[in-house]
């Protein structure tokens, strides 16, 4: 009966920890020697084109949201600071909207899982595609993690920047 009792508790343990690896091995994460992501249901990453800065350690993409993208930036070193991060940021966002942007949200100050605080923005940028001016948002995040500061900037269709600024919340949240 004991053997039985043993046997059948094993088991329980045994289905519980492939519970748990099975959940592991679900979660979507995007690493890196200097930080990591966790990234929602659907995103994935892509190659890096060599024309991107070099602060750019990752290019993230929906595969939910058509047209939808995440750079991410991690800069190092002492003489980076939030006030340079945002700057270098804002003349990325100029350079990508070439026919106008503007601000749609002040920035927001939000806690991350890690206990740090990130700043959100939110843009919203033109471009001529096909002759015609296309709206394209671009949320905009900046958190100091432990090794470095993550500048996350977004680009989607304007009709999606709901769906992508959910999305955009929870990888900012959990840098690490």
């Amino acid at each position: 009966m004991r053997t039985v009792r043993l046997l059948a508790g094993a088991a329980i343990i045994a289905i519980a920890i492939g519970f748990a690896a099975q959940d592991l091995a679900q979660e979507n994460l995007f690493t890196h020697e200097y930080l990591s992501l966790k990234l929602p249901e659907g995103w994935v990453t892509q190659a890096i084109p060599a024309n991107f800065e070099k602060e750019v350690i990752g290019w993230l993409k929906s595969e939910k949201i058509r047209g939808t993208s995440i750079t991410v930036h991690c800069y190092r070193g002492w003489r980076y600071n939030y006030r340079g991060v945002r700057i270098g940021a804002l003349k990325s966002i100029a350079a990508a909207y070439p026919k106008g942007q503007k601000m749609l949200k002040e920035p927001t100050k939000i806690k991350t899982e890690s206990g740090g605080t990130a700043v959100v923005e939110l843009w919203q940028g033109a471009v001529d595609a096909g002759g015609q001016t296309v709206l394209l948002q671009s949320p905009m995040g900046i958190v100091r993690t432990k090794q470095c500061w993550l500048l996350m900037i977004g680009y989607t269709p304007d009709a999606s920047g709901p769906q992508l600024d959910e999305d955009f919340l929870t990888i900012i949240k959990s840098a690490k």
